[in-house]
């Protein structure tokens, strides 16, 4: 639970996503970068360190606001004596959450490597999201991508670089770099499976492979709904927080909104994290008015 706060832009602060916050800090550093080469010389040279200095002050500012977040974990690590939780407790919930994907996608890469058979589904109605969107051409263009880059990176970086030294470093770097990428999307390939949520008298089994998992229960939805607009705007036109939102789709724009009620919690993982809290949950299926459907009649 978010502090009450003395100021308000700290609080409001707080409940930016650092999704949010990290796209303005891009989006201040490519505007630099696009403003200063076109100042007269004594002002772009005065301004020059505000390329890097300004997105950085972004994203301490926000991770500033969340000291007493910080805190208050260390002070339940010490409690429990879990020492060895101390160092994540002073990380961004994000950042620990996504080293925990990370580790996932990996473990993922080795079950499809070792050709492992994947968890049986709940039984139930299958709701898919693969079979009309977009997630199957997706992994196809991020490989191809992948093994374009390895030889263009090969050609291009003794044009640019002559040091001996630091040449086959980037090299490595490189190479390390597009062998991670196909880690993550084979390991996230496996995982996501046959792409189906399913549906049964307990509830909605959401499942998009490592990176969102979890039970909403039948009598926790108030309302399914099909959506035909970003999930920003809807809940902008709904009043709803973004951090009371989350957005449950391999690859395509959400189609379908759940709409949950207030005093039936529901919790769900999510890049890494337990989220909790939640008013609504987007989805992309390929049958949204089916699902609808169904969680009429249950």
């Amino acid at each position: 639970m978010i502090a009450a706060s003395p100021i308000p832009h700290v609080v409001r602060l707080r409940r930016t996503p650092w999704t949010i916050v990290i796209r303005n800090a891009w989006l201040t550093f490519l505007s630099l970068a696009v403003v200063l080469p076109l100042l007269p010389a004594w002002l772009h040279h005065a301004l020059k360190p505000l390329l890097f200095a300004a997105p950085l002050v972004l994203l301490a500012a926000k991770d500033l606001a969340h000291l007493p977040d910080a805190l208050e974990r260390t002070r339940a690590a010490l409690a429990q004596g879990r020492w060895r939780s101390l160092p994540a407790a002073w990380l961004p919930p994000e950042v620990v959450g996504l080293a925990r994907l990370d580790h996932a996608l990996r473990r993922g890469f080795m079950q499809w490597l070792l050709r492992k058979p994947r968890p049986a589904a709940p039984g139930g109605e299958a709701f898919g999201y693969l079979e009309r969107g977009a997630y199957r051409t997706g992994v196809a263009i991020a490989l191809f991508s992948i093994f374009v880059e390895v030889p263009l990176d090969a050609a291009v970086v003794p044009l640019l670089v002559k040091d001996p030294v630091v040449r086959p470093l980037l090299h490595m770097l490189m190479f390390a770099s597009c062998l991670s990428g196909v880690v993550w999307v084979m390991g996230d390939r496996w995982l996501v499976g046959e792409g189906q949520h399913v549906l049964d008298e307990a509830g909605l089994h959401v499942r998009i492979g490592a990176r969102t998992a979890g039970v909403i229960p039948r009598d926790a939805i108030a309302a399914c709904e099909r959506l035909d607009e970003p999930a920003a705007a809807w809940c902008r036109r709904h009043g709803i927080a973004p951090l009371a939102a989350l957005v449950a789709s391999p690859l395509d724009k959400p189609n379908t909104v759940l709409i949950l009620k207030e005093n039936r919690p529901v919790c769900l993982t999510h890049w890494g994290l337990q989220r909790d809290g939640l008013a609504c949950v987007f989805l992309y299926v390929d049958r949204p008015d089916a699902l609808a459907a169904a969680l009429r009649v249950l």
